[in-house]
């Protein structure tokens, strides 16, 4: 078990399981081998060990801006301050509230814990792929856009107005580039 464990880390071995969702046919089995087989990470729970990986960011219904982060370390709570750095400038800005997600709905939280993935308010700075606290960053994508696009908006289009909506996008999708 332990050889078949550190192979498919070192992705040596290819676990294959067949069947349909649909029918449940071999969904318990999937399940099986991912807990036989799977290793999960430790995360550690100190709460001077803090650090969050930023995987996306949205915004919900009410224009609210969210960012999405998995705990790799320690613990966060409502009101806590975090810093980081976004076009060579440091920035810090407090948790307004965490929420935790269940499809469309969630349940807002005074403390998450590491592993657990959360969306956090309050935050106008992050970005997808940042790391927070003692998580580093993932490395800056080494593909660069090929094209480029110019925006023709229609007659009556304030171009103010929409640059900030622009901007929005480009925070979703960094490699928008918006100029």
């Amino acid at each position: 078990k332990d050889e078949i464990q550190a192979l498919i880390r070192e992705r040596k071995v290819f676990p294959c399981y067949f069947g349909s969702a649909l029918k449940l046919e071999g969904v318990e089995e999937l399940l099986g081998g991912i807990s036989t087989y799977g290793k999960m990470p430790g995360y550690p729970t100190g709460t001077k060990d803090f650090g969050a990986r930023v995987f996306k960011i949205s915004r919900d219904e009410q224009g609210n801006r969210l960012t999405w982060m998995k705990l790799t370390g320690g613990r966060l709570k409502v009101k806590d301050v975090l810093s980081g750095e976004k076009d060579g400038e440091g920035w810090e800005e407090k948790v307004n509230q965490i929420r935790i997600y269940s499809g469309e709905k969630y349940e807002t939280v005074n403390e998450v814990s590491a592993g657990e993935i959360c969306a956090v308010t309050g935050l106008s700075r992050t970005y997808p792929g940042q790391g927070l606290g003692v998580e580093q960053a993932f490395l800056e994508p080494i593909l660069e856009p090929i094209l480029t696009y110019r925006i023709l908006l229609p007659e009556g289009c304030d171009a103010v107005q929409m640059l900030p909506k622009l901007k929005e996008l480009e925070e979703e999708d960094p490699m928008l580039h918006v100029i």
